[in-house]
């Protein structure tokens, strides 16, 4: 009897207290891990167009596109130190293509989750560019 009461209270323990630490640990710890298609005049991108992750000025990491697709691994920022070398939550993340911003920008967030984006461009032909700076002559 006293064994079995010893083997129900371990187990109870295990159940109420390690296994909900644990989960906690890995959701605090967990990476920003946004990934999906990227194009550029509702074509999709070429392969190896170099793709960087920032918050601010600030680059958190960098990969390249394959079939039209990235995929990045942003870890958790580690306030221990003065350097920031992931995100925290609430900081917004913008992704530029060969320099080029691209829309939408996101909220940093804890997992992996699809995030396509599109490269912004505005289409200015060489003569319409003439015409707008005669006008200021």
């Amino acid at each position: 009897m006293i064994i079995f009461n010893l083997r129900n209270l371990i187990l109870s323990a295990f159940l109420f207290v390690i296994l909900p630490s644990v989960s906690f640990a890995q959701q605090a710890g967990t990476a920003c891990e946004p990934y999906g298609s990227v194009t550029i005049k509702g074509e999709p991108a070429a392969d190896d167009m170099l793709v960087i992750a920032y918050i601010g000025e600030v680059e958190l990491a960098r990969t390249q596109t394959a079939g039209g697709q990235y995929s990045f691994y942003i870890d958790l920022d580690d306030p221990n130190t003065p350097e920031r070398e992931g995100y925290q939550p609430g900081d917004i993340i913008i992704i530029r293509v060969n320099g080029d911003l691209t829309n939408p920008a996101f909220e940093a967030f804890a997992g992996r989750q699809r995030r396509d984006i599109e490269i912004i461009t505005l289409d200015i032909q060489f003569e319409s560019w003439g015409r707008i700076k005669a006008l200021f002559r």
